[in-house]
């Protein structure tokens, strides 16, 4: 390795920081150049005193001008990094997930009686908020009642038989009435990749009910995949990511109820969402685009 060459870790923790700055020390300036890019905010090390002490050891040579440059997916995960620990990182260096922003989503057909498709993707994990559904689609029914959407509502929701069991995240789908206008799909969390892409690209809406205190810092690969393939999200307010998500295409909650509302007033003005979730997936390509590998600039 010499100065040109050029080594990016794109989930970058402590460990590879610590070797990084390992390696600009002994190679001094014939250090090649370094990139890592941090998405977790306590770098992989989950013990405050014992973060606070590794990065105490580097700091001198973080101090120095070297060929080391540190970034976050997020603004907000960049300045917590930055306030918290003195680390100058930058934000904004997203990389595409399942899905190219650059390439028109394939729209599935869909007749006038189908169902608004509400997609929940991953298994209900810690911090995702997937135990609120259940509150969330009681708002719905009762919203429902009111007859404000033109046609029902089926939730897609990934699981194991587990969560779907009578003690499980997913309990409440068994007691759902059936005249209650919302429908549920089951579907497998351990999803083969063309099967997640089929079954992601048929929702209309991503729901986001995700923990503040866990998204509040670190991103979400389902955003950029819903802005994508152009998708209407509903998100809790406050959740990383503002930047990709002020293209007009999200919208924030904080109560069920709030959610309930915000999923309910999207189905009965779905033609509206259509051009700017088009512009909303445009905005992502240009910060793509845009970002220090696209530009150039390490």
């Amino acid at each position: 390795m010499n100065t040109s060459d050029l080594l990016i870790v794109p989930s970058a923790d402590l460990e590879a920081l610590e070797s990084a700055c390992q390696l600009v020390d002994e190679r001094k300036d014939r250090s090649p150049r370094l990139v890592l890019r941090f998405l977790d905010p306590e770098l992989g090390e989950h013990k405050t005193a014992r973060r606070e002490e590794r990065l105490g050891v580097l700091s001198e040579i973080l101090s120095r001008k070297s060929n080391l440059s540190l970034f976050c997916e997020t603004e907000e995960m960049a300045a917590h990094l930055n306030v918290q620990y003195g680390l100058d990182v930058q934000g904004g260096f997203y990389l595409p997930c399942s899905f190219d922003p650059a390439l028109p989503p394939e729209v599935p057909t869909t007749a006038k009686s189908d169902p608004f498709r509400v997609g929940l993707f991953g298994a209900p994990r810690p911090g995702k908020g997937y135990e609120r559904i259940g509150g969330i689609t009681d708002c719905l029914r009762e919203l429902l009642k009111q007859k404000t959407a033109s046609k029902p509502i089926e939730i897609i929701l990934q699981g194991s038989e587990r969560d779907f069991a009578e003690n499980g995240a997913y309990n409440f789908v068994q007691e759902m009435p059936e005249e209650s206008g919302i429908l549920f799909s089951r579907h497998s969390d351990r999803l083969d990749p063309d099967t997640f892409i089929k079954l992601f690209l048929s929702a209309d809406l991503i729901l986001l009910p995700y923990d503040t205190d866990v998204y509040g810092l670190q991103g979400s690969g389902i955003i950029q995949d819903a802005i994508a393939t152009e998708k209407v999200i509903v998100h809790s307010k406050g959740i990383a990511m503002k930047q990709l998500l002020s293209g007009g295409n999200a919208h924030a909650a904080s109560s069920d109820a709030g959610f309930a509302k915000a999923i309910n007033d999207v189905v009965t003005t779905r033609s509206k969402n259509l051009r700017v979730c088009r512009d909303a997936r445009l905005q992502y390509l240009s910060i793509l685009n845009n970002n220090i590998l696209s530009k150039g600039e390490i």
